[in-house]
């Protein structure tokens, strides 16, 4: 007969007690049963939970693992809940190591557990191990028997081979069943998703679990396989000394990779949030739906193809923000051997890994760049995609959005414009067309009458620059082109919006103000542009040197801008 913990029977009930206040939440415990059955070579695991309702309250009554694994043999089964017993133990070519796993969690989550287990062409055999309080042989596990499982539970392992876990008297439930339950849905799809994208199947309830992979390059075996995959930024190699005991020679290193991606544009074209976004909630239902809530963000680190960390490992290095909302649309993965397992500090419960800070500042090094320029893609998609909208809700025919502007500027008399006073007037309306858009050039006779007959002319684009405004000026006016992916521009639809929406009057003031602020922005910038200009220098042409004096505004005008929102 074999022993859980200890043969000293006067420590057995504190030992017991301290092993059950280890670092598992219920999550990393079914993963625990999980990662054994992988490492059996299972292609089927099949989860049952059963629940009861006692007094209006529903609570955990049972779990049931199975899978079609290489089974045990009897004397196996009758050590395999001893701590520390595994017939793998310390191997790191698969994803279990310390022989310690599934005793803890267990241990954490329950008082019984019962295990039936069949190698290929032999018979069932069973063991139990009872830590309830009131049990006086709560550290003997009996000797394996032959005994076949109940004939719903067999359904749950494979015909000719496989083992079965039944935990009951659970008295450490996590909430909920029915939350604790699609939490372990989802947690499973992505802890697991390379073996499912494998070909392994995960069965909960009767409902096989979908993979979730936050990088989103796998589909297939997703809940939406017709989505499109993600676009890879780069994957990088981390080249990385061994752990010591693991170590062939002194200067033994491995790869660490790390996977920089970013979500397909159809998932990401415009923010599922904000009052310039008329097609948030759209947007915000594809997350939804998808899973990407606020949890969703983060790092992914993977061992052995199995994830042992997800979101934020707090605190990182080198200046590296990894914890804002952008980041949900980026994937960051890091891969790794077990023989790196002291430098992601590896629990033998595997939750919580993370790299050292040596580390941290090697993957910062290689990666960190990746990572900021797919979030500045991110938000340049939003800006372009806000923009458009804007530019397509002013359309109409030669109707700008600006015309109350427009017609002050046409009402003002004054002297004749001299830097167009001896230009060609037709070279210089077809530089005007070239701010049009395609759509706008094809009424190009409307347009060029227009110019006619409203000299000073607005129109709306979007581009990346600093610019905030191009102009082409007409032989009468000008036509100002606005850069609606420019800061000062998404700043004052937002305030336009914001003041359009809102009725409360202490909010209505906060718009007022800001506005307010941007209009000293404006001039502010502007002032600091003309500073700029050294008088002793000869201007030789006077449109480039308004064009410089104008890309200047718009940098600074950019960076106040920008100041003022953080």
């Amino acid at each position: 007969m074999a022993s859980l913990i200890s043969d000293n029977e006067k420590l057995i009930d504190q030992q017991i007690q301290s092993e059950r206040e280890s670092d598992f939440d219920s999550n990393s415990a079914y993963g625990e049963v999980l990662d054994n059955s992988i490492q059996a070579k299972a292609q089927n695991i099949k989860i049952n939970f059963n629940t009861n309702i006692k007094r209006r309250i529903e609570y955990l009554e049972s779990i049931a693992f199975g899978d079609d694994g290489s089974g045990m043999s009897p004397e196996t089964v009758e050590n395999c809940l001893t701590q520390g017993f595994s017939t793998r133990y310390n191997d790191r070519s698969g994803i279990g190591r310390f022989g310690v796993g599934m005793t803890k969690a267990f241990m954490n989550q329950c008082c019984i557990c019962e295990v039936y287990s069949k190698e290929n062409g032999k018979d069932w055999y069973y063991t139990i191990v009872d830590i309830s309080p009131e049990n006086k042989n709560k550290n003997e596990i009996p000797t394996s028997i032959k005994k076949d499982p109940p004939s719903e539970l067999e359904k749950l392992a494979g015909k000719k081979s496989g083992t079965i876990i039944v935990w009951s008297k659970h008295d450490r439930q996590d909430g909920k069943p029915a939350d604790l339950i699609e939490n372990f849905k989802l947690w499973a799809g992505r802890s697991f998703r390379k073996f499912i994208f494998k070909g392994i199947k995960i069965i909960v309830d009767n409902e096989e679990i979908k993979s979730i992979d936050p990088t989103f390059m796998n589909v297939k075996t997703s809940k939406f396989p017709e989505d499109k995959k993600g676009e890879l930024v780069d994957s990088v190699k981390i080249s990385w000394p061994v752990d010591p005991d693991k170590r062939k020679s002194d200067d033994e290193k491995e790869d660490i990779i790390v996977t920089i991606t970013i979500a397909p544009k159809e998932l990401r074209e415009g923010r599922g949030d904000g009052k310039s976004n008329p097609n948030a909630e759209k947007f915000k239902k594809i997350q939804k739906d998808r899973n990407m809530g606020e949890d969703w963000n983060g790092v992914s680190i993977m061992r052995n193809d199995r994830e042992v960390f997800f979101g934020y490992p707090h605190p990182w290095t080198g200046g590296l923000d990894l914890n804002q909302p952008r980041g949900r649309w980026i994937g960051f993965e890091i891969s790794f051997n077990a023989v790196h397992d002291k430098s992601f500090v590896v629990k033998n419960i595997k939750t919580g890994a993370k790299p050292v800070r040596e580390l941290k500042r090697a993957i910062t090094a290689a990666a960190g760049p990746l990572y900021k320029n797919a979030l500045e893609k991110v938000k340049q998609q939003w800006d372009k995609y806000e923009a458009d909208l804007e530019i397509e809700s002013r359309n109409s025919t030669t109707g700008t959005g600006h015309e109350i502007a427009e017609n002050i500027a046409k009402g003002q008399a004054g002297p004749q414009d001299a830097l167009t006073q001896n230009k060609d007037e037709k070279k210089l309306n077809a530089n005007a067309l070239g701010l049009l858009d395609e759509q706008s050039k094809q009424a190009r006779a409307a347009w060029e009458a227009k110019f006619q007959s409203q000299p000073y002319t607005i129109v709306d684009g979007e581009w990346k620059g600093d610019d905030f405004v191009q102009i082409a000026y007409t032989k009468e006016g000008a036509v100002m082109k606005y850069n609606l992916s420019h800061p000062l521009h998404k700043e004052i639809i937002n305030i336009s919006a914001s003041i359009e929406k809102e009725s409360d009057p202490e909010k209505l003031k906060a718009s007022a103000k800001r506005l307010k602020v941007v209009n000293d922005l404006i001039l502010l910038s502007f002032c600091k542009a003309e500073k700029q200009n050294d008088e002793t220098i000869e201007i030789n042409n006077t449109e480039d040197f308004l064009e410089d004096l104008r890309l200047n505004w718009g940098r600074y005008l950019k960076r106040y801008v920008k100041d003022y929102k953080e």
